[in-house]
């Protein structure tokens, strides 16, 4: 019973430990959230601008160049795909990856060679190991 009981008091001393870490975890997680998000916030402004002289470039130019106008019959399709190295973002990963996936499937159905560029690491295991 004394070896049981041990047992026991341990098993709820090593749950309380994991729950601390997780908790502080979740802590640090959620303050790298709020950072990021205070910083696209700060920059909305700046891609709002950026994409308004674009398209005033790529609408009111005369210039004949291949960037401001688009191909009549496109024969090639680029798909950027941006996953975590690490850490608790598998389900991120996996989403990114099953959507470009679709997204590769449905254009070559349309009739285009699609060139895949990838950037992190879930991304280039998964396409390594394909």
């Amino acid at each position: 019973m004394a070896v049981s009981l041990r047992e026991y008091r341990a098993r709820i001393k090593s749950t309380e430990s994991m729950k601390k870490i997780t908790r502080a975890m979740e802590l640090i997680a959620a303050s790298r959230i709020i950072k990021a998000q205070n910083r696209a916030q700060a920059a909305a402004p700046y891609a709002r601008e950026l994409t308004r002289a674009v398209s005033a470039v790529a609408t009111y130019s005369n210039v004949d160049h291949p960037l401001t106008r688009e191909p009549e019959d496109p024969t090639r399709a680029a798909v950027l795909i941006v996953t975590s190295d690490r850490g608790l973002a598998g389900a991120y990963s996996s989403s990114v990856l099953k959507e470009a996936e679709r997204l590769r499937t449905r254009l070559e159905g349309s009739g285009l060679a699609v060139d895949t560029y990838v950037s992190g690491r879930k991304a280039e295991a998964f396409y390594r190991f394909r």
